[in-house]
């Protein structure tokens, strides 16, 4: 699980080898118009599935925003376009891009 209190929090998921599938971290931040997560790099070993991975760790992101209150900020590409694809996600992203 995770610990909204910490400023830095890191997810990893492993398969049932124990091999490394996916990580990525999340850093809270202050900026002049208040506190968010910024969502660093999203590891996917390359042998894993992308999709399953996001689907897996994307509702851990949105959990951490709801519990904490503070939007996620998310500077991977990959997270960018999940982000774009889910609806769910558009109330906690922050500096989200603009769209016609």
């Amino acid at each position: 699980m995770f610990d909204i209190n910490k400023s830095h929090l890191s997810f990893e998921d492993h398969d049932d080898s124990n091999v490394l599938t996916s990580s990525w971290t999340m850093d809270k931040i202050k900026r002049n118009d208040g506190t968010v997560w910024v969502m660093n790099h999203f590891f996917i070993n390359p042998n894993s599935n992308l999709e399953e991975a996001l689907e897996k760790e994307m509702p851990t992101a949105l959990s951490v925003a709801q519990e904490s209150g503070y939007p996620i900020w998310p500077l991977d590409p990959i997270v960018i376009n999940y982000f774009e694809k889910h609806p769910e996600f558009h109330s906690i992203w922050y500096h989200q891009p603009y769209t016609k």
